[in-house]
């Protein structure tokens, strides 16, 4: 498919920390302190330059590199480029505060500028943003590649866009149009990332946290998404919404061709994999791994991986390929939560033996819990306590359930008034939790579940209770320099110090956890409670 005519297209990526947060203070997400690759639309800028070859011109502003002085930025780029098309990237419900204004500013630049937006957080509020901002001409329905690309290459693009099955506009609204996907079947065609649209000495990712974390100095990170799809349906995530379960994967062959090139052009030493399953298909992903050790790199997983399809082999191959922590998607370990509430298809007695071969393998384990969901009781979270002092884990994540716009979740909270009635988009701060429900007010989860995190992470630690002092005290220095107020951070590397017979440096951490519990009472409290004697070691 050819374009008919060259178009200049800007890809623009809107801010996307919460409101009131800076790069310098912020601690919402691994990305907010160094700054993460858009992948998205760097996924639609290689699929557009493939596609259109010298047809079109692209131009890329991610507003994420300069929060400040993007509004400026972005007037160079209409006075000097003067697109045809920009494309909008909104990934998470708090960039829309910046939406009317970027939206405003094309339109006032050149009326004509066919304006549109698209991501996640996009698709899932389509008709409010259709509705709310007049300057928006349409909405890309889940993936983008294919939709820009049929856009630009049309001849009338606003008339294009009233009547393209993925494009949600004023239009298809009123006359009760339900959208269509239009995917990628093949993702070898943007497996291979072209990075010449961005600068990419802009772009890090703070070290998933782990004991080994930080081992590599100077990190040429660079990120990979080898398949897209879930077929699972867990209550929080927004894959709930969508009734579409395909899976579809990039070869071996290309992402393979893809890590080679990264490490011969950019020299990159660390690969962080960003796909929902990569494990799905076992024997693809044991190809992968075990083709990935030849490399010398290390390899991070962030976003969890299911025990269900962990066998040794595979395991064995993920620590050859060079990852040394790993994130496991547990969720709760209660089954009646897992089962009833958050609907995963996890069977709790999976778990140990899948922990039992990691340790084999010299893995740092981590498991990632969800807290808060309605329905779910003190007896349920006291169940995931339990579970995780009895499969052992090194360390647990405890995220507080968010009712992201487009999953199940929202809709039950929405239904029932246990979020704010209402709430429009970008009033939802990620920083807080909001579930209320008749049993559980949100400051009560809040508090219940940072005791379970202080209990088995610090009080209860796995590699404490097992004399493997080095390890927990590397941990703990690792929370320290995260969080420097963290008290139990502090008590509990103080205590595997002194083990180690490092008294000088075990006294400065007891001195710095009697320091901040002089000047915070509510550390005091949680002293108390697991009865923490804080005037002696």
């Amino acid at each position: 498919m050819k374009l008919n005519a060259k178009k200049n297209i800007l890809l623009v990526v809107l801010p996307n920390l919460p409101k009131g947060k800076t790069l310098k203070k912020s601690k919402f997400s691994r990305s907010s302190t160094f700054k993460a690759f858009p992948c998205g639309l760097l996924s639609i800028a290689t699929y557009l330059k493939i596609k259109a070859g010298n047809k079109t011109d692209l131009q890329f502003l991610d507003c994420n590199l300069n929060e400040d002085g993007f509004i400026s930025e972005l007037n160079k780029k209409l006075k000097q480029f003067k697109p045809e098309v920009v494309a909008i990237s909104m990934m998470f419900d708090n960039s829309y505060r910046h939406l009317k204004k970027i939206s405003a500013l094309i339109k006032k630049s050149n009326k004509k500028t066919v304006v549109v937006v698209g991501g996640i957080a996009a698709t899932s509020s389509c008709a409010t943003i259709l509705k709310e901002q007049k300057n928006v001409d349409g909405v890309c329905f889940y993936e983008g590649e294919i939709p820009l690309l049929n856009l630009v290459n049309s001849e009338k693009m606003l008339d294009f866009l009233e009547n393209d099955i993925s494009w949600v506009t004023r239009k298809s609204l009123r006359e009760g149009r339900l959208p269509q996907k239009s995917l990628i079947k093949n993702l070898d065609e943007v497996v291979n990332i072209d990075y010449s649209f961005v600068d990419v000495s802009n772009y890090a990712m703070r070290e998933a946290f782990s004991p080994f974390a930080d081992k590599i100095k100077q990190r040429k990170q660079f990120f990979l998404i080898t398949s897209r799809g879930c077929p699972f349906n867990c209550v929080f995530c927004t894959h709930s919404g969508d009734k579409d379960k395909s899976m579809r994967y990039a070869s071996v062959e290309a992402v393979i061709k893809h890590v080679k090139f990264l490490v011969s052009k950019y020299g990159m030493n660390v690969l962080t994999i960003y796909d929902d399953q990569i494990l799905l298909n076992k024997e693809r992903a044991k190809e992968i791994f075990r083709r990935l050790a030849k490399f010398n790199l290390k390899i991070e997983v962030p976003s969890g991986l299911s025990v269900a399809f962990m066998d040794e082999e595979l395991i064995g191959l993920m620590r050859k390929a060079g990852m040394d922590t790993v994130f496991l998607a547990i969720e709760s370990g209660s089954p009646y939560v897992l089962n009833e509430i958050i609907h995963k298809p996890l069977k709790i007695g999976m778990v140990k033996p899948v922990v039992q071969n990691l340790r084999k393998h010299g893995f740092w384990i981590q498991g990632f819990f969800v807290s808060g969901l309605p329905g779910e009781r003190d007896e349920h979270r006291d169940e995931t306590v339990k579970f995780i002092k009895e499969v052992g884990l090194d360390w647990s994540s405890f995220s507080l359930a968010a009712p992201l716009r487009g999953s199940d979740l929202f809709k039950i909270c929405a239904e029932n008034n246990y979020i704010q009635k209402g709430i429009k988009i970008g009033e939802f701060d990620f920083n807080k939790f909001i579930i209320n429900t008749a049993e559980y007010s949100a400051d009560y989860v809040v508090k219940k579940t940072y005791l379970m995190n202080l209990d088995v992470n610090f009080v209860n630690n796995y590699r404490m209770k097992n004399k493997e002092y080095k390890i927990a005290a590397d941990a703990f220095r690792n929370v320290a320099a995260r969080y420097p107020n963290h008290a139990f951070a502090y008590y509990y590397l103080s205590k595997a110090l002194k083990v180690l017979k490092k008294e000088k440096e075990s006294h400065k951490a007891m001195s710095k956890y009697k320091e901040i519990l002089k000047n915070d009472v509510s550390w005091r409290e949680y002293a108390e409670y697991f009865n923490l004697i804080y005037n002696k070691q």
